[in-house]
């Protein structure tokens, strides 16, 4: 009988040390980027706030969207604070294992753990934020409820996967590669426009639409706009696209850090 017990009680604790290294990775990324001083953790939620509602207030300037129900302001916040959070994401990877090198001395800390804690904590920022302006826009009704909540969270999963993902690779391939490494951002600012953050595919001529479709990023913000609104038309949401991306930017991530993990020298 014990041994029967014993794998599910060694996952259990493992599972339990994994959860507090990652929490514990989390808490000193919070102290070492916001510090305590002034606000300090508050920046966290207030700087992706910021960057939206100013985005959001020019888009409220714009007049109507296609669709009656696709106002303005919900249209800018579904698509810059989910964008905000893969970029984020996506970005902050460039440079994360040389940054964090000495902790890899434990032998509890892998590179996977700081990365998904960075990915964990830019995302809770993003995501919150996000609520926040939601929430305040339909208070005041600059933006109606959600028509199909499910979506909307599949959606923002989805971004999350997504990113976490593709920052595996950026990580390993960056590791010690500067001329790699100057290339993150730009790539980031370039996929602002590509992927669909201010159009909907609704909009696009039809010609141009394969090229579109082409960025994963694209079928998300579909999926996201299908969820808020109720004109949005789910016709362009390529599920198994979608899927294939993410699974394969994983795999690849992955592959690549255990190739990056054996050139780390540890004592």
């Amino acid at each position: 009988m014990a041994t029967r017990i014993q794998p599910r009680g060694t996952l259990r604790r493992g599972l339990k040390v994994q959860g507090n290294v990652i929490g514990a990775l989390i808490m000193r990324e919070l102290h070492t980027r916001y510090g305590r001083d002034n606000i300090g953790y508050v920046w966290l939620i207030l700087e992706p706030m910021m960057l939206a509602t100013m985005i959001a207030l020019l888009h409220q300037q714009t007049g109507g969207h296609f669709g009656s129900d696709i106002k303005p302001v919900p249209f800018a916040l579904i698509g810059y604070c989910i964008f905000i959070m893969f970029r984020s994401i996506f970005g902050r990877a460039e440079g994360a294992l040389e940054a964090n090198l000495p902790l890899l001395y434990h032998k509890t800390v892998t590179i996977f753990d700081v990365l998904l804690a960075r990915a964990l904590l830019e995302a809770a920022g993003c995501i919150l934020s996000f609520m926040i302006l939601m929430g305040l826009a339909v208070a005041t009704g600059l933006s109606d409820l959600p028509a199909r909540p499910l979506y909307v969270c599949l959606g923002v999963a989805c971004m999350f996967f997504l990113a976490f993902g593709l920052s595996l690779i950026v990580c390993a391939f960056t590791f010690e590669n500067r001329a790699m490494g100057r290339l993150v951002h730009p790539i980031a600012y370039i996929m602002l426009p590509l992927s669909g953050v201010f159009i909907m595919m609704q909009w696009v001529p039809a010609k141009f639409r394969p090229f579109f479709s082409v960025i994963p990023m694209s079928h998300i913000f579909e999926m996201l706009r299908y969820g808020w609104f109720i004109s949005a038309v789910p016709y362009f949401i390529d599920a198994w696209y979608l899927a294939g991306w993410i699974f394969g930017s994983t795999l690849i991530g992955l592959l690549a850090i255990a190739a990056v993990k054996r050139k780390i020298h540890m004592p």
